[in-house]
């Protein structure tokens, strides 16, 4: 599995192997909720193992604007900021047909999501709860450049990393469902 620090190469790699763009988010919990990454289970319990939100990067939108609208699509939440970005990784599983470059970023909860909920997304429903880092024990490499427990802080994100406002997608907490 090839890995990458820089995002410009990791982009231009998959477009030189025509592999698939995914944005892969690492959501953590704010302050004071302890050191935990969101992650979910399909409904009725099947064998995708256990996952976080991740999905396509569509044309025209960077691998951070997909990962702030994937995870308001597949949580039904909003209100989630981008913390950065923590790499990228090559996903090649011939058993699966997947030839995929998923970029990983770091997402911030907003404070107050429950510490379990379900939701319909995709034809899917997703049962999400929180693990413990540093070992939420993820499956499909998907625990790769997870955060560290000390950068689930709430202060404020580098401002260069985040991307303007995705329409469609609500950003505050005044327009969660």
């Amino acid at each position: 599995m090839t890995q990458f620090s820089e995002l410009q190469a990791a982009r231009a790699h998959a477009r030189a192997h025509r592999l698939r763009e995914r944005a892969v988010c690492q959501i953590t919990r704010p302050a004071g909720h302890g050191a935990a990454l969101l992650v979910f289970d399909h409904v009725p319990a099947q064998d995708a193992g256990v996952q976080v939100v991740a999905g396509g990067v569509e044309p025209g939108e960077t691998p951070a604007q997909a990962a702030l609208r994937e995870a308001a699509e597949e949580t039904g939440q909003a209100g989630f900021t981008l913390r950065g970005y923590l790499g990228s990784a090559e996903w090649i599983s011939e058993a699966h047909a997947k030839r995929e470059m998923r970029h990983f970023h770091h997402l911030l909860a907003p404070p107050d999501l429950p510490d379990t909920w379900e939701h319909a997304a995709d034809g899917h429903v997703f049962r999400f709860r929180w693990a413990p880092l540093p070992a939420p024990r993820l499956d499909w490499n998907l625990d790769l450049f997870l955060p560290s427990p000390a950068l689930t802080d709430t202060g404020p994100p580098d401002p260069g990393l985040t991307p303007p406002p995705i329409p469609g997608v609500p950003h505050d907490k005044e327009t969660r469902a």
